[in-house]
């Protein structure tokens, strides 16, 4: 809905603004026990940049946004270390987030050689696949998948979470977010359903990964991951996971 000076425009005017507007997932929010043990991790293991950090004494908690470009073109993660707390339930909704990276192979060497961080799948063709990855936990148990993929404008390319209903989550997040539904694949072998959701093609901007898991339709959602922030319509608009994980 239009407010302020947009109310007075034409009809024909305020319907352009979703055709004009670029829509993008901006950031993650995540809890952490370790601020500083974190952002070590982030940037020594897997090459990304601290660009901004700020302490909020009077509410007791600390942020700091971390990612591979600036905020105003790139996505980023938001960690919050609230004070006098180390620990977290992640819960069983969050998957994980990928990195892209052109040699897989030499990011998992160097994620080996830290001391922070640590390899719990060696990189290799992903099962019925021929595309490398690889696993990679932070040190509160965040997962990171390692995706091998050419030059991409976002190397922080996907946030997988898994759903109950998968085609009531897609719906949501066209009709509500105005994602789109890249592809759509079953793996009947595994048992599982996947969904990519985003605003533009997966080698261009952030995306959405959700995996239907045959026959589980909730999941523990624990208290450590909370929500995404988007830019949609020239609003922004935060929406909890919770909301449609159950």
């Amino acid at each position: 809905m239009a407010t302020g000076s947009e109310a007075g425009k034409p009809a024909e005017v305020v319907l352009e603004w979703p055709k004009q507007d670029k829509k993008r997932m901006l950031h993650a929010v995540y809890r952490v026990g370790d601020l500083d043990r974190t952002i070590k991790c982030y940037t020594e293991c897997f090459g990304m940049k601290l660009l901004r950090k700020r302490d909020v004494p009077e509410e007791k908690y600390t942020n700091a946004f971390l990612g591979f470009g600036p905020e105003d073109s790139n996505f980023a993660l938001e960690l919050t270390y609230n004070y006098g707390v180390d620990k977290y339930d992640i819960g069983a909704g969050f998957g994980h987030f990928a990195i892209a990276h052109e040699d897989v192979y030499k990011l998992a060497e160097t994620i080996k050689s830290s001391s922070c961080c640590k390899i719990t799948r060696e990189p290799g063709p992903v099962k019925g696949g021929s595309t490398v990855i690889a696993f990679a936990p932070d040190p509160d148990g965040y997962m990171f998948e390692l995706i091998q993929r050419g030059p991409t404008p976002e190397p922080l390319c996907q946030v997988m979470l898994r759903v109950g209903e998968l085609d009531r989550s897609i719906m949501f997040y066209e009709k509500a977010l105005g994602m789109k539904l890249l592809r759509k694949k079953d793996v009947p072998q595994y048992k599982y359903t996947i969904a990519m959701m985003g605003y533009a093609e997966e080698d261009k901007t952030t995306v959405l990964e959700l995996t239907y898991n045959y026959g589980v339709t909730e999941y523990n959602k624990g208290n450590a991951y909370a929500q995404v922030l988007t830019r949609f319509f020239l609003h922004y608009f935060l929406f909890r996971f919770w909301h449609f994980l159950s």
